[in-house]
C-alpha cells in the first residue's frame, strides 16, 4: 500500500503519543465481558449489514413527501451505544434561514438509501435544537448555529458521533495503534463496531473492533480510544471490507 503524507504524519504523531497524552484513556475492569479477538468474527458483521458513519454524516435529508430540506450535521448516541437523534441542518426551505433541529431516531425513516424525517413548515419548531422536547443538547459556548458541529455540547451520557471519529486508537499497553476512521451501525442504529486505521508500525491496515463505551470507562472527551488488546492479538487481524458490510455482498 502506498504511504500517503497524511498517514506518514499520523504515524509520527502516534509514535510521539506518550503515556501522558493517553492518561485519560479508559481503564478496563477484569475483562470478563471483553470479546476475545479469536471470538470476534467479521462474518457476523457482514451477514447483519447496516450503515456507517461515512454514509450518514452529511447525508441529504428529505421530508415524508420527499422534499429535500437539508443534511445530517451530526449523530447523537447514548450510553447504550444506540443512536438517540440526528442533528439536521435545514436550509433554503419554509422561508427560514439555516437552522438546526434534533430529530429523535425513532422518528427517522432510513430506507432505500434515503433519510426521511417528519418535518414540515408547521412543525419544525417542535424539533428546535435547544427547546421543546429535546433534552439532548446544552447551549454551552454556542455563538452561532453554524458552529453546531464543534460548539454544541451533548447532555449527560449523550455524545456526538464526531467526538469519536478521528480519535487516536491505542492498545491495552497505551501504545499508539492508529485512529478511529469510521463507526458501523446496524439498521436499528446500534453501534456494531469501530473501524480503526492502523499506523505504519502495524502495516497500514483497516480493521473492525468491538466498541467499548461508557460502561468500560470511555468518555467522548478523551482524545484517545483504548482497545483492550495487545500488539500480538491485533497482529493477526484480517482487513475489514466496509463496502461488503454496507452492501451485504
Amino acid at each position: 500500500m502506498t504511504n500517503s503524507p497524511i498517514k506518514t504524519t499520523l504515524a509520527v504523531a502516534i509514535a510521539a503519543l506518550g503515556v501522558s497524552s493517553v492518561a485519560q484513556a479508559q481503564q478496563y475492569g477484569d475483562g470478563n465481558d471483553v470479546i476475545a479477538i479469536n471470538e470476534w468474527n467479521y462474518d457476523d458483521l457482514y451477514n447483519q449489514s447496516g450503515f456507517d458513519a461515512d454514509w450518514i454524516l452529511d447525508r441529504d435529508v428529505s421530508t415524508s413527501d420527499e422534499d429535500d430540506i437539508g443534511s445530517v450535521e451530526n449523530v447523537l448516541v447514548n450510553d447504550k451505544n444506540q443512536i438517540e437523534a440526528l442533528i439536521v441542518q435545514i436550509g433554503g426551505v419554509w422561508d427560514i434561514g439555516d437552522t438546526h433541529v434534533a430529530v429523535p431516531w425513532n422518528k427517522v425513516d432510513v430506507a432505500n438509501g434515503n433519510i426521511q424525517v417528519p418535518l414540515n413548515a408547521d412543525n419544525y419548531d417542535d424539533y428546535d435544537l435547544f427547546a421543546g422536547e429535546n433534552e439532548y443538547i446544552s447551549k454551552s459556548a454556542l455563538q452561532q448555529t453554524t458552529q453546531v458541529d464543534d460548539e454544541v455540547d451533548a447532555g449527560s451520557k449523550i455524545w456526538k458521533l464526531t467526538d469519536l471519529i478521528d480519535d487516536y486508537a491505542t492498545l491495552s499497553s497505551d501504545a499508539g495503534y492508529g485512529y478511529i476512521e469510521n463507526v458501523l451501525f446496524n439498521d436499528n442504529g446500534q453501534i456494531q463496531a469501530v473501524i480503526v486505521s492502523s499506523s505504519e508500525a502495524y502495516g497500514y491496515g483497516t480493521y473492525a473492533y468491538p466498541f467499548y463505551g461508557y460502561n468500560y470507562g470511555w468518555d467522548p472527551a478523551y482524545d484517545a480510544y483504548k482497545l483492550p488488546y495487545t500488539a500480538d492479538e491485533v497482529s493477526g487481524m484480517d482487513s475489514f471490507n466496509v463496502d461488503k458490510y454496507i452492501n451485504n455482498e
